[in-house]
């Protein structure tokens, strides 16, 4: 049978102190530092955008209130809004008069009186998130979603100033 040798010095055991640890209570100042260590991980690990979802509500008067001419600089009061969450209310309309569920629709501005074409500063072209549809409600409705606030050029002729990813419809 083989017996190993043992190092010399012979073999090494912990001390007995190192086997049993001493139980510590924490004092509340000790609490209070590792808490404060923990929290400030967490915010330095994860820093939230709280402006993020925050939905600002958006009527037709803010975004109506300039005589729009094509090429001009849009004024600050409706650029401020670009790619920001907001709710706005209006009539809800197709390109083509059709009713029934649709995956886009015109968002008109419920105080234009709708005489005529509304003008593109007056209207906001809508889409529904891909694969879900809304059905054209009478009256006014209430939009919710992503704004951009840009020209749409189409064959030269810019045909939209608002267009919108729309959230919800109320």
């Amino acid at each position: 049978m083989f017996y190993p040798i043992p190092p010399r010095g012979g073999i090494r055991r912990p001390a007995e102190t190192h086997l049993r640890r001493r139980a510590t209570i924490p004092t509340p100042t000790d609490m209070k530092i590792t808490l404060l260590s923990v929290l400030t991980t967490c915010l330095l690990a994860a820093p939230l955008d709280v402006t993020q979802d925050k939905i600002e509500e958006v009527n037709f008067q803010v975004l109506s209130n300039f005589d729009f001419e094509e090429g001009m600089e849009l004024p600050k009061s409706v650029t401020k809004y670009h790619e920001k969450k907001i709710k706005v209310g209006g009539f809800m309309a197709t390109e083509d008069g059709s009713e029934g569920e649709v995956e886009y629709f015109i968002l008109v501005n419920d105080a234009c009186g709708c005489e005529g074409t509304p003008m593109l500063n007056e209207m906001i072209f809508c889409a529904m998130p891909e694969g879900e549809k809304t059905t054209i409600k009478p009256g006014t409705v209430w939009v919710t979603g992503k704004l951009y606030v840009e020209e749409e050029i189409e064959e030269g002729v810019v045909v939209s100033l608002y267009t919108m990813e729309v959230d919800s419809v109320k």
